[in-house]
Formats: C-alpha cells, structure tokens, sequence
C-alpha cells in the first residue's frame, strides 16, 4: 500500500525534482509546491535529493499560523489512527512548529495538551532535548501539515560546500550516466560523489590550488584530480558529455571573476561532445551577463535559486554549432 509523503528541497527546483520523482519506482507525485512535494510511495523514501523527509499523519487546509493548526489537529483526533504504532512504544517525542521555512514558536498551552493528546494514544513521552521522534505542525501557503519527521538530521553544512541533495539534483541534470564528465574549479567533495553515484563512467575534477586537490584526492575514490587553471586543461576537445562549473554563492562581481568565469566557458565548450550538457551554477549578478555574451550554447533550462542567502542560478545547457540566439 502506498502510504503518503512529503519532502522539502530548495526552491527553484521543482521541475527537476518531479522529474527524478516520476522516475522513482513506486511513486506517484500528489502536488508540487514551492520547495516541496506531496506523494505516495509503497517504500519508505530515502531521496538524496531531498533535504528532508516526512510521513504525513494529516493535512488541513491552511492555517494562520501554528496555533491555529495546533487547534484544528486537538479538534480533529483522526489523525490518530495513521501514527506507526509499532514504532511508538517507549519513543520520546518532541512537537516542531514551523511556519513556511521558518521554525516558529507556538503558545505552550496548546502544544502541551497536544503532547498529552499523543502521550496517552501512542505510549510515547515528550523529551525535548534529544528525541527519537519529531513531530511537526507544519504551515504553509498551499496547506497545514502534521508530519512525522524521518531520518537523522542533517549534519551541518560546512561553509564552502555545496548541499548534497543541490548536487544530486545537478548531477540528474547534467544526463552523465554511462559518460564522461568534468568539473571545473571544483573545490569540494559533494559534487564529484553526486556525478558518480549518477554513474559518471570517468570523473574529472580541476582543482584552482593544491589544498583543493589534496582535499578531493584524499576524500573521494574513482575520480581523476587535477590541479591547474579552470580556462586552460590537458583534457582533448570534444571529450567530454558533460562539464560542470560552480561558482560560490558569495562570490563579487569583479572583473577577475568575469574574466576566469569567460576562460571557463571557453574551456568547457572546447572540451564538450556536440550535444553535451554544460551547466554552470552561480551568483545571477556575477554570471548572467557573460552567460548572455556566450555563444557556441544554448539555454535548456534555468533555475533560480537562493543558496547561503544570494541570488543564484543554475543554468543548463548545450552546446550547439550556431547558437547567435542562445536565449540567456
């Protein structure tokens, strides 16, 4: 039986995310959302493209807030039935208010009588300091939902690192299964492993400096690492299916920047097959006027995104032999 659930993702990124979904096996997708998606799946889902997972106890229309949805769910009671009890005996337990992507606070009074609502129907307790189980009283604009979180909680990301489940969703995009790829000024690991568990047949990684390098050659296996310029590599034209360039999302508009970004383009284009996906994520107000000067490319698919609080993008592309209209 396929039981309901509902993911978060960044935002921007709802047409490739429902495209991996419907690619799944045994899922059917319910509603997409900004960030979000509703769906049945007959397993639980393990999606690393996903940043977080949850089994829906009960969905309401929406809420003003977490106090009203608090509410409704204590007046409510159906939701009840659809807790695992086989997994609730002895947990502790904790209730998470969240408005949008925001954690919130919520009037105590009600979230107690609904921990002692959940206490005496399921045999969990409350402990909030380190519990076995979140429970969420989720609000947002399409709907109100009450979740049951699943999974460990994400480690922290560290600074300079790209989310894994962003790479996951660029390795999909980037079709390089069975292929050869390459990554361009690549100095982090999350975005090698997400190429090679999308079955990147060879994995090339050029690295600006060598702490970069020893970093990928230390932490990563089945890749060949390279230290040298992002516009000048030893790789033979036309060799590779797909070429990935990521730029931080804190990265100044300088003439530097533009200059290595162009050197990269000219790079990859020489370096990609006829056909081959190009995709390049990075600061809108540092890119988007080279990628509009670049010719030789045309624009596929663009996706906005904000990462580590600035303006993003991800374009994806591919090369083509006359692109004077390239739609940047």
């Amino acid at each position: 039986m396929k039981k309901l659930y509902f993911s978060t993702f960044v935002r921007g990124l709802e047409r490739p995310v429902e495209a991996m979904l419907h690619k799944e096996g045994g899922v059917a997708v319910e509603r997409m959302a900004p960030g979000a998606a509703l769906y049945r799946s007959v397993r639980e889902p393990a999606l690393p493209y996903m940043h977080q997972t949850f089994a829906v106890l009960f969905q309401m229309k929406p809420a003003a807030d977490a106090d009203a949805a608090i509410k409704r769910l204590l007046s409510t009671g159906g939701w009840l039935d659809r807790f695992p009890f086989e997994e609730t005996q002895g947990k502790r337990f904790r209730i998470v208010t969240a408005q949008g992507d925001r954690l919130v606070s919520a009037n105590m009074r009600g979230v107690d009588m609904l921990e002692r609502t959940i206490s005496e129907h399921t045999g969990m307790r409350t402990c909030r300091e380190r519990p076995e189980v979140e429970l969420w009283v989720l609000c947002r604009e399409e709907a109100a939902y009450f979740l049951w979180r699943l999974g460990k909680r994400s480690s922290a990301k560290q600074e300079g690192q790209l989310r894994a489940d962003v790479c996951a969703v660029m390795s999909f995009l980037s079709a390089c299964g069975g292929k050869s790829a390459a990554i361009l000024g690549c100095t982090e690991t999350a975005l090698p492993a997400a190429l090679r568990a999308g079955g990147a047949r060879t994995l090339t990684c050029v690295c600006p400096d060598r702490a970069s390098a020893r970093l990928l050659s230390a932490r990563t296996s089945g890749v060949r690492v390279v230290e040298g310029a992002s516009g000048c590599t030893d790789m033979p034209d036309a060799s590779q299916a797909a070429v990935v360039i990521t730029l931080s999302p804190k990265a100044e508009k300088t003439e530097r920047a533009e200059s290595d970004l162009r050197g990269a383009l000219y790079e990859a284009k020489r370096i990609l097959q006829m056909g081959g996906r190009l995709l390049v994520l990075a600061p809108v107000a540092l890119a988007a006027s080279t990628l509009r000067k670049t010719q030789g490319v045309r624009v596929l698919e663009r996706c906005d995104l904000t990462l580590s609080g600035q303006p993003c993008a991800l374009w994806v592309m591919t090369v083509v032999e006359d692109a004077a209209d390239s739609g940047l």
